[in-house]
């Protein structure tokens, strides 16, 4: 009875671990850029992801494979226009898949809004990935023209966020 039990549950984790592949394999698939590493574990459920342009670190998605099946339509379904800045605006990308944050806190004001000039360095908002903060921070000095997420909105790698025009 129990090695009935014990095949039953091999099978279930065995089939978890096949449906993990084929979101690893959808995944790679369907994002830009180079890939240097896939890394699958099959105990949380976690997929780490390395593409060769990464920045520092290798972008990391942790989610069920179900849940990594309904987070790629939405980066999808983005407008092509979005991916492609008008002439004259420097466009700020979203350096690792996260959740966006405009504010410091719930109920603070923004980091920027629309129409604001912004400093070299100055932070523009937070993508929290994994518990961790990671800082989005102006290259240059600029006037915000848009802003292309809402505030909690999960965000894909080099997703636009800001756009704003470099002040001469």
């Amino acid at each position: 009875m129990s090695t009935e039990l014990n095949t039953a549950a091999e099978d279930a984790a065995d089939l978890t671990v096949e449906q993990l592949r084929a979101q690893t394999r959808l995944l790679a698939g369907e994002l830009p850029g180079t890939l240097r590493r896939i890394t699958l574990r099959a105990g949380s459920l976690s997929v780490d992801v390395e593409w060769d342009n990464a920045p520092a670190a290798p972008v990391a998605a942790v989610a069920p494979a179900a849940s990594a099946a309904t987070a790629a339509p939405p980066a999808q379904a983005a407008p092509a226009e979005a991916q492609q800045p008008p002439a004259g605006v420097v466009q700020v990308t979203a350096p690792l898949v996260g959740t966006y944050y405009q504010a410091p806190s719930p109920g603070a004001d923004p980091f920027v809004q629309v129409g604001d000039t912004v400093e070299a360095g100055q932070q523009l908002a937070v993508i929290e990935a994994m518990k961790l903060l990671n800082s989005i921070t102006a290259e240059v000095r600029g006037v915000v023209h848009a802003i292309h997420v809402r505030d909690g909105e999960v965000v894909e790698y080099d997703q636009p966020l800001i756009d704003f025009v470099p002040a001469g």
